[in-house]
């Protein structure tokens, strides 16, 4: 069962049919995940092997269906993250 961020989950269930930006990881082999997820409706925007994942586009709908698909590990929100200077150099 697919670990959906809490947050997203209540965004999602609150609204169906409004587009998120995510991040999708997934088990098995990625090709074959990246068609699954875009035959279900998925933009893909980015493909991470690092974390054998997907940056992606997908509705509040989809968002709520996720628990049903054994080989999603986890669904969060996409953010841009900035490293923190260190004030030492």
């Amino acid at each position: 069962m697919a670990k959906i961020a809490s947050d997203l989950q209540m965004q999602a269930r609150a609204n169906p049919s409004a587009t998120f930006q995510i991040i999708v990881r997934v088990q098995g082999d990625m090709d074959a995940r990246q068609a699954q997820l875009e035959a279900e409706g998925l933009t893909i925007t980015r493909r991470s092997w690092l974390i054998h994942g997907f940056a992606a586009s997908a509705t509040g709908a989809w968002i709520e269906s996720a628990t049903d698909k054994e080989w999603i590990v986890s669904v969060e929100r996409d953010a841009e993250i900035r490293a923190i200077k260190d004030k030492t150099n």
